[in-house]
């Protein structure tokens, strides 16, 4: 269990639904799927990370999301709301509005066209986390940002007041023993990869920071108690074997376009994502709709 009261288990991050093609927020449709991963027994709840298509909504689009969000959760488990963006004015601004709401804490991946140093990354998060009162994970996600803060960073970005978390997405999953050792322990490390769930889970993740609970919200919540709670690791290969080829395609296809045509197949209405991201093209749906086909049954057991 996690050092820090609440924070620990599956953290669900939803899709950002829309309607009218995109144009419009669905915040009732996002608050029907937060009920359904706690239902699923889901620890918490991240709005507007990167499966929730951060990049594709203004800046007084996000403090609605989350306002929503947070009252429609209403303390039931934590609350995360992804506030990175391109400056850090914009950064604290929509990090004190999700704090003035009642948010649980933040999640603060870093956003820039240019090519950000060392150090202007550090002052980044060190103004931020100034500025706030409540836990803060550093998201690390080169994949999609094109920064890459190495483990030595990281680590140093725990001495700032507030960041509680480190999410570390860059794949290479030798860098969380790293991150351990360089932490002493004292940061939890968050399980970011879908692909390499099961190993980082076997390697003592607290929590699974995942977008899986979108198409199988009981089995991802299974798979870490399995590979946490009770320790089965033949069980939880078993599962994991099950759902990976649909997880393996996700990640392949970029989880906010695949997991939107995902839902469409399923009939779990989420709307199409934000200009210009588009569903799949016929080819990919016709696969992906095979593929969840083949789990049939522990999608019907979601």
């Amino acid at each position: 269990m996690s050092k820090y009261p609440g924070f620990g288990g599956v953290f669900a991050y939803p899709v950002t639904p829309t309607r009218e093609d995109g144009a419009q927020v669905d915040e009732t449709r996002l608050c029907e799927l937060i009920d359904e991963f706690i239902d699923a027994g889901a620890r918490g709840i991240v709005v507007l990370g990167s499966t929730g298509a951060i990049g594709s909504f203004s800046e007084e689009e996000r403090k609605s999301i989350a306002q929503a969000a947070v009252r429609h959760v209403h303390g039931r488990v934590p609350l995360v709301v992804g506030t990175g963006a391109m400056t850090t004015e914009e950064t604290k601004r929509l990090s004190l509005h999700a704090e003035s709401v009642g948010a649980a804490g933040l999640q603060i991946v870093p956003m820039s066209h240019w090519p950000l140093t060392e150090a202007e990354i550090f002052e980044h998060y060190r103004q931020v986390g100034e500025a706030v009162s409540i836990p803060i994970a550093v998201h690390n996600c080169p994949s999609l940002t094109g920064i890459d803060m190495k483990p030595a960073l990281l680590a140093r970005l725990t001495e700032i007041d507030n960041v509680r978390f480190l999410k570390e997405g860059s794949g290479d999953q030798s860098r969380a023993p790293i991150l351990r050792r360089l932490t002493q322990g004292k940061v939890p490390i968050w399980q970011d990869s879908e692909t390499m769930a099961l190993h980082g889970l076997l390697g003592g993740a607290e929590v699974w920071a995942t977008m899986t609970p979108n198409i199988f919200p009981r089995p991802a919540v299974q798979l870490y108690e399995l590979a946490t709670v009770k320790k089965d690791v033949d069980g939880a290969r078993r599962l994991f074997a099950k759902m990976f080829p649909v997880i393996e395609f996700v990640f392949e296809k970029s989880g906010v376009r695949a997991i939107h045509t995902a839902l469409d197949i399923l009939g779990r209405r989420a709307g199409a994502p934000r200009r210009p991201i588009r569903m799949l093209g016929k080819e990919d749906r016709a696969r992906l709709e095979g593929l969840l086909r083949e789990c049939d049954s522990l999608i019907r057991w979601s």
